[in-house]
């Protein structure tokens, strides 16, 4: 089997080649930047955004809370909820 060897690049050939590899390198950063900027500043507006409408519920909610009523109260009732009225177990334990 035989090993593929790269062609021998002069100098101007690698000088192009790291010059060219930098600018990729940098364009990548710029991108990322400019694509961080722009989430950022959506992130900022939704967030806001959201801000402002919480407020405006809460405001709402606190002028339609309802009002407590202070005084005593008494259940009239002819079985009260808590009683038990199933019939005894008058079954005699067995021996």
């Amino acid at each position: 089997m035989t090993q593929f060897k790269p062609p021998q690049l002069s100098l101007l050939g690698r000088l192009g080649l790291a010059l060219s590899s930098a600018l990729a390198i940098i364009a990548a950063f710029a991108l990322a930047s400019v694509l961080f900027t722009v989430f950022l500043g959506l992130g900022l507006v939704l967030g806001g955004w959201l801000w402002w409408r919480l407020r405006r519920l809460a405001r709402q909610q606190r002028r339609a809370a309802a009002t407590i009523i202070e005084g005593e109260y008494t259940v009239v009732s002819d079985s009260p909820a808590l009683e038990n009225h199933s019939p005894p177990d008058r079954r005699t334990p067995r021996s």
